[in-house]
């Protein structure tokens, strides 16, 4: 028996302290973990926040010329009613084309709506 015991305590030297010591050691491994988590966490935040803000200039950019170019079409159709159908009354044809889109945009909304239920 004498021999078995110098083979166990020959392995590796135990830390004293027990569960306490055993706690500890949980601890300082969860922390160490957290640490670890904490690093991964910032650099996807940063790479997450580099492409938003690079997507968001296109799209932002995107919008502003589908907007310059509704303008654009909006002023067309104003163009086209005036001269060709309301013998260039601007009030009429200014309210025709305000009419025709504020019929476009209910009907958008209406198809928005029902495809929600």
């Amino acid at each position: 028996m004498a021999g078995s015991s110098k083979e166990n305590s020959g392995d590796a030297p135990r830390k004293k302290g027990g569960i306490k010591s055993a706690f500890y050691d949980l601890l300082e491994k969860l922390i160490a973990y957290w640490e670890i988590m904490a690093i991964y966490v910032e650099k996807n935040i940063h790479l997450f926040l580099r492409n938003l803000v690079l997507s968001s200039i296109w799209i932002f950019s995107a919008l502003f010329f589908i907007f310059i170019a509704f303008v654009y079409v909006s002023y067309g159709i104003f163009l086209s009613f005036q001269k060709f159908l309301l013998n260039g009354d601007p009030i009429l044809s200014s309210f025709t084309t305000a009419g025709i889109f504020l019929i476009f945009a209910f009907v958008l909304i209406e198809i928005v709506l029902k495809s929600k239920k």
